[in-house]
C-alpha cells in the first residue's frame, strides 16, 4: 500500500521536474490534486498531513508563478 510519505515525496519530485520543464499547466493540475489530498486529510482530522499537503500545494503554486515570471 502506498503511504502518505511516498505520495508526498512523489509530489515533491513532480513539482521539481515540472518546474524545470516549464510546464505550468501540469503544475496547476498537480496543485489541484494535492488540494484534494489536503482536504481529505482535513476531513479525517489529520492536521499534520493536511499541513504537509498545504505546503506542497503552495510550492506548486510558487513554481507556476516563477515560470510565469520567466515568460
Amino acid at each position: 500500500m502506498v503511504t502518505v510519505e511516498q505520495i508526498a515525496q512523489y509530489c515533491e519530485h513532480e513539482i521539481a521536474r515540472l518546474q524545470l520543464a516549464g510546464d505550468r499547466e501540469e503544475l496547476r493540475r498537480l496543485q489541484l490534486a494535492i488540494g484534494v489530498l489536503m482536504r481529505a486529510a482535513e476531513h479525517a482530522r489529520d492536521r499534520e498531513t493536511a499541513m504537509r499537503f498545504r505546503i506542497l500545494a503552495a510550492r506548486a503554486a510558487n513554481a507556476q508563478e516563477l515560470i510565469a515570471g520567466e515568460d
